[in-house]
């Protein structure tokens, strides 16, 4: 039989030993940095990155989007919704309403624009679109804003879920669909308007535009701030440090 060695138990103390492949990645300790096989203190000059500008970010995201809701629910609350005096609940109550009454009011619609005289088929189209994406805005902002907060529906294996937590992607799918949204209400509107007016009228569409839909404008600009993408409040920030 071979013979042990007399100290055994550091007969491999000269021996590197090689990294595990298969071995699990150290989990970082804030406030630690690693060396070699241990954790040492870091300095107060050296912080921690990852602590430092993740949570920055998503507090000013917080922030932004608190200030873009904020806008909203203003015009929501004191805003003529509705073009009868009906502020954002009435306009919403209707706006449901009216959803109620599709497809059946389209049609109404459309045949009353072909009875009128001087309005072919297409003009008819475009005036019932655009009337019916108007209806709706109430609803479509309203539930663009809720869902940035609670979450949108997500499908996992047949079950309908809300990951709250996600913020940050709750608020860009949020802006991505008012954002498209308002790109069609708008577009529509300047095309009814031009079917109304006539083309040479269309240069008077944004004055009559701010006047009849000032608050869903507001809306409009509320939506944008979901933008996670533009940092508005870092940059107002880093503008007031340089004044």
């Amino acid at each position: 039989m071979p013979e042990e060695p007399d100290n055994w138990w550091e007969s491999d103390a000269g021996e590197v030993k090689e990294p595990d492949p298969e071995a699990p990645e150290p989990i970082a300790i804030r406030g630690y940095r690693r060396e070699g096989d241990q954790w040492v203190q870091k300095s107060e000059g050296e912080g921690d990155a990852t602590s430092a500008a993740g949570p920055a970010e998503r507090s000013d995201y917080d922030k932004q989007k608190i200030a873009a809701t904020a806008l909203f629910l203003l015009s929501f609350i004191f805003g003529d919704w509705w073009w009868d005096g009906s502020h954002g609940p009435g306009g919403l109550i209707n706006s449901i309403e009216s959803i109620t009454y599709m497809p059946g009011s389209l049609t109404g619609s459309y045949e009353f624009w072909t009875s009128q005289q001087g309005f072919n088929p297409l003009d008819a189209i475009l005036m019932t679109i655009s009337w019916a994406l108007w209806d709706i805005s109430t609803l479509v902002f309203t539930l663009g804003f809720a869902l940035c907060w609670v979450g949108w529906p997500m499908v996992d294996a047949g079950i309908i879920t809300h990951p709250e937590g996600d913020r940050i992607a709750n608020g860009r799918r949020s802006y991505k669909f008012l954002l498209y949204f308002s790109v069609a209400l708008i577009s529509m509107d300047i095309l009814s308007y031009t079917v109304w007016e006539g083309l040479l009228g269309v240069i008077f569409w944004p004055i009559d535009f701010i006047e009849w839909h000032f608050w869903q404008l507001v809306a409009i600009l509320a939506a944008m701030g979901l933008n996670p993408d533009f940092d508005f409040v870092g940059r107002l920030t880093s503008q007031s440090a340089k004044e």
